[in-house]
């Protein structure tokens, strides 16, 4: 049986110094490619002249567009692709031969799967192959475990080939989730849908200092929780607090916002609002507010997927409490750090579904 095509959609900003080898890499899986559909989000580089001299056998459609953004730039390839399976990967990324074949042929014997991703191996800035190699989940139930309930993106968006329809049909990629819009995605998607993971890697995942996450990581951080939040109130209400928002929301005009259903909206944009002035040297010190809501924040998981991280921010709150002599706040905030330690330990785990089951 003759396999169909799918479409390759890669977004780029600045990607002079990494596009060339990425298009080149997809060379291998040419008869599985329909088109191949990059949107130039506002290079200031050279990407915009090398892409004017891209032939790539006329299977090729370049999208010039202002700097509107990640989101922007997927929903338009999106909307430009012409077949019913749309593969993801960026412009910095290597793609392995083998890939679309084989996340074709799963596709085409699971109708139930609307995404299916694949393991990867990072490579550093030039190149080099780092020895590490990811271990996502691969059947749907353990994925949509990791999304929701330990809250950490069980699957690589550069790896990822979706069916173009479910994708559409549950809003595409959102703006106001800026920098986590696949994390956002893939929760949404799970809800009605089965998610996957190959077990083989497919991508040479790079590693540098201008992504995303090294670039932007309160803002990713934070989105990351506002997705996680929407998530819990749609399974909660059926409502989703994020419906509406066109753009990622200002911190402080959150921390403004009414109280009510909001108030953990409220409490995310408070810490992230400090955490963001620290970062960015605004500030030297977290506020009292941020003290306050950073242990509340860390017991519900948020605060970003990294348990590190978490803990960090929970002592600092802590300290700050300490050195204002505010005692009560700091007991609190070491209460919370305590209560998150036991939470996240693997052997409570173990010992709590132990006596689940035999409950």
């Amino acid at each position: 049986m003759m396999l169909p095509k799918a479409d390759v959609i890669i977004p780029v900003r600045d990607g002079e110094r990494y596009i060339a080898p990425a298009i080149a890499s997809l060379a291998a899986d040419a008869e599985f490619i329909n088109k191949l559909i990059i949107v130039n989000d506002g290079s200031s580089d050279g990407t915009a002249s090398f892409l004017s001299n891209l032939d790539w056998k006329g299977k090729i459609e370049i999208i010039h567009q202002p700097q509107l953004g990640l989101c922007t730039a997927l929903n338009r390839a999106l909307d430009a692709a012409e077949t019913s399976l749309v593969a993801r990967m960026d412009a910095d990324d290597i793609s392995m031969p083998g890939r679309l074949k084989a996340q074709i042929e799963y596709l085409e014997g699971a109708p139930d799967v609307a995404a299916v991703g694949a393991q990867v191996v990072t490579i550093d800035a030039e190149g080099r192959v780092t020895g590490d190699r990811s271990n996502y989940p691969l059947d749907a139930n353990a994925i949509r475990d990791q999304l929701y309930k330990k809250g950490s993106c069980a699957i690589s968006h550069p790896t990822v080939m979706m069916r173009k329809d479910a994708v559409l049909a549950c809003g595409g990629y959102r703006t106001a989730f800026q920098h986590a819009e696949d994390y956002d995605l893939w929760l949404r998607l799970s809800e009605r849908h089965h998610i996957a993971n190959l077990p083989d890697a497919f991508l040479y995942y790079r590693l540098h200092q201008s992504q995303v996450a090294s670039l932007f990581r309160a803002r990713q951080s934070f989105s990351r929780d506002l997705a996680l939040y929407a998530a819990r109130e749609r399974e909660r209400s059926g409502r989703d607090p994020c419906e509406g928002l066109s753009e990622a929301p200002n911190f402080e005009e959150l921390m403004r916002s009414a109280s009510g259903p909001r108030t953990t909206i409220q409490a995310l944009a408070t810490a992230y609002d400090a955490i963001d002035a620290i970062q960015e040297k605004r500030r030297t010190s977290l506020t009292l507010a941020a003290v306050g809501a950073i242990p509340a924040l860390a017991k519900m998981r948020y605060l970003g997927e990294s348990r590190r991280r978490r803990y960090a921010l929970i002592r600092t709150a802590a300290w700050t409490a300490l050195t204002r002599f505010n005692f009560t706040t700091a007991l609190e905030a070491y209460l919370a750090f305590l209560q998150c330690r036991i939470g996240d330990s693997k052997m409570f785990q173990s010992m709590a579904r132990s006596l689940g089951a035999t409950g």
